[in-house]
């Protein structure tokens, strides 16, 4: 059972260094634009074509580091060109790569991916072939409990599931990011703080279609928050098996490429929740940072500062609206680092 009034902080003998944390899938991103997606056997020209970095985990932590946390990726990299890019990106950015595991047989996921130009919606082909995941046994209880959350996903087997319980015994609460629909889901479930997943893994997890309902029936395990994300559709949240679900639109802006929204949303939860933000204030502060996301011109080049957070807020949220405090947290945020 969890207690949600867990404190946001990790051991009292370790010295706090990370906002967040990540462990997780990292990827190379080749992008292809196109007018509209092809039906099959077609033949369409290409607009424009372009390399990013991606990956669950690794763009939450990019886009953390972007909104001025501190924060380190953790990930297995060779010396191939593709490990070297994602660090040489990472870096870039402001995340420390020096736990990064040196595997010569190992390197990130391979991404194809399929922009629609006239939606901004994207099909991703992608190849995980020397792909190896981080194991519990790879991050000390030091590095742990130097973070205030910790970041980790799961899309394909095996599962974090022991890092997870490492992380609970060091009181370094879980911001969890899982799309992958297999029998391990459901154990890794039960054992976070914090979960934050997209509409399709929801409706599959719970049974439910209505997407308040299928929050509701994920939140029946209890923890500090159950979210459940639906791009356009805004997101549905509950700090509580007992509070109905609460719906938060998305902010309306012309999408360009959605590609990284969900990674977005997930980084920005996660930086809200190491800064003692309420879960509402963390949903919005998230929300804001994939809008700003989607209508930028895609990869990590669009990922959104906090300054841009703010000024979205600003021009959104009424003179009234009781969330409307959260700039000036936003602003406190920057200014404190």
């Amino acid at each position: 059972m969890f207690n949600k009034q867990r404190e946001v902080k990790a051991m009292a003998t370790t010295q706090l260094v990370y906002d967040v944390l990540g462990v997780g899938i990292s990827a190379v991103d080749d992008t292809l634009t196109v007018e509209s997606y092809p039906q099959s056997g077609a033949k369409v020209a290409v607009q424009s074509s372009a390399r990013h970095g991606g990956g669950l985990a690794c763009t939450a932590i990019a886009a953390v580091a972007v909104l001025g946390g501190k924060t380190a990726f953790i990930a297995r990299f060779g010396t191939d060109d593709l490990s070297d890019y994602i660090r040489s990106n990472l870096l870039q950015r402001g995340v420390d790569v020096s736990h990064i595991i040196s595997d010569t047989l190992s390197q990130p996921y391979h991404s194809r991916i399929v922009i629609d130009r006239a939606t901004g919606e994207r099909t991703i082909l992608y190849d995980l072939s020397r792909y190896k995941p981080v194991q519990a046994a790879d991050v000390s209880d030091e590095l742990l409990a130097s973070a205030r959350v910790l970041l980790v996903d799961f899309l394909n087997a095996p599962g974090p599931l022991e890092l997870i319980l490492k992380a609970r015994r060091a009181n370094v609460p879980v911001v969890l990011d899982i799309e992958g629909q297999s029998a391990e889901s459901a154990s890794v479930l039960e054992h976070v703080d914090h979960l934050v997943v997209p509409e399709e893994f929801a409706r599959w997890a719970s049974g439910r279609q209505d997407l308040q309902a299928a929050c509701a029936a994920l939140a029946r395990i209890p923890r500090a928050a159950t979210v459940v994300t639906a791009g356009a559709a805004g997101c549905w949240w509950t700090d509580s098996p007992q509070r109905a679900p609460v719906h938060l639109p998305a902010f309306a802006v012309k999408a360009v490429n959605t590609n990284g929204c969900g990674d977005t949303f997930h980084g920005a939860y996660a930086l809200a929740i190491a800064k003692s933000f309420s879960i509402m204030e963390a949903v919005c502060f998230a929300t804001a940072s994939a809008a700003i996301k989607a209508a930028g011109s895609g990869g990590w080049d669009a990922l959104p500062t906090s300054a841009q957070v703010a000024q979205l807020l600003r021009q959104r949220l009424g003179a009234d609206e009781p969330l409307r405090d959260i700039i000036t947290r936003i602003e406190n945020m920057r200014q404190l680092g």
